[in-house]
């Protein structure tokens, strides 16, 4: 099996270009702000307040490397924590006002970089790529990987 032909090889890799140009182009603006930290900030932005377990699901990662990234941006006053309204014992996490304000300064940032990415790709493309993408990430939410005849096919499939 040759990896130059996997897609999941090309999304890997995509993946950590992705991730190590953004953080130069942050840098290069004056801004120290991770993949992660990033990752959030376009969260709440979009989504609004969520739950640490919300974020996780989202973010597909675990809880205790959520609550960390929470506590560094909290740290940082990028996000507060807040009790959840109809649970006051839970908490939701909020932009604060400086990760609303950061977070502005940051989007022009990240969409040239998506654009730049993007350069050459017409929406058709985009759009087929984006769909396969979703179906490939369905396929692996909850499956049993350890089953040897799914792997097969998965394997069959890339």
């Amino acid at each position: 099996m040759n990896y130059e032909q996997q897609i999941l090889h090309w999304v890997n890799r995509l993946g950590f270009l992705t991730r190590k140009e953004i953080v130069a182009r942050f840098g290069a603006a004056g801004f120290e702000v991770s993949p992660e930290e990033w990752a959030l900030l376009l969260l709440l932005n979009e989504g609004g307040a969520k739950a640490p377990s919300e974020i996780a699901e989202i973010t597909s990662k675990d809880r205790t490397t959520v609550t960390r990234l929470v506590d560094g941006m909290v740290r940082k006053g990028l996000v507060n924590r807040i009790p959840n309204e109809s649970d006051r014992r839970r908490m939701v996490i909020e932009l604060s006002a400086s990760g609303h304000s950061l977070f502005a300064k940051l989007a022009p940032i990240a969409k040239g970089l998506i654009g730049d990415a993007m350069g050459g790709i017409s929406d058709d493309d985009a759009q087929i790529t984006l769909a396969v993408l979703k179906r490939m990430t369905s396929s692996l939410q909850g499956a049993d990987l350890s089953s040897s005849s799914k792997k097969e096919t998965q394997d069959a499939k890339l």
